[in-house]
């Protein structure tokens, strides 16, 4: 699904890239409960998905599970699972939620079909940076690698 699928995107970008063995990147169609087994595991999490807030296409926002997100977001993994509920499920996990970061990206066509729409495209380097610093701001606190 075009732009719904910039997930996955950033998740193939990001295992072409050295980013040390303490950095497990995982491709999900959906947010489900297995993510908190890795969560469990990890010193943080970073999901990635399309965000929809009423910006522009391609707009990226980034929050802290812990941090109320400036707007009102609706993230579009809630197809499975809402982000409140998933809020819910790593409280009663024992997880912080200050280790769970979401990465998003207004999308503009999460309609059938394949490839990203250009304004998410041309969008894709930037959130690609900003991922890679939410990594490198975990690192040194990193637990042993889970393997998936």
């Amino acid at each position: 699904m075009r732009d719904d699928g910039i997930g996955v995107e950033v998740a193939r970008s990001l295992r072409k890239l050295s980013l040390g063995r303490q950095v497990v990147v995982l491709e999900r169609q959906v947010a489900d409960l297995s993510l908190l087994a890795y969560a469990k595991e990890a010193s943080k999490l970073i999901i990635v998905d399309a965000a929809e807030s009423g910006s522009p296409p391609g707009t990226i926002v980034r929050f802290a599970m812990d941090e109320p997100p400036a707007r009102r977001l609706r993230i579009r993994f809630s197809h499975e699972l809402g982000l409140s509920e998933f809020a819910a499920l790593v409280t009663e996990s024992g997880i912080p939620l200050s280790s769970v970061t979401i990465v998003g990206i207004e999308p503009s066509d999460c309609g059938p079909g394949e490839g990203l729409s250009k304004p998410v495209a041309d969008a894709l380097p930037t959130l690609l940076k900003t991922v890679i610093g939410e990594i490198k701001s975990g690192r040194g606190r990193a637990k042993p690698r889970v393997r998936p």
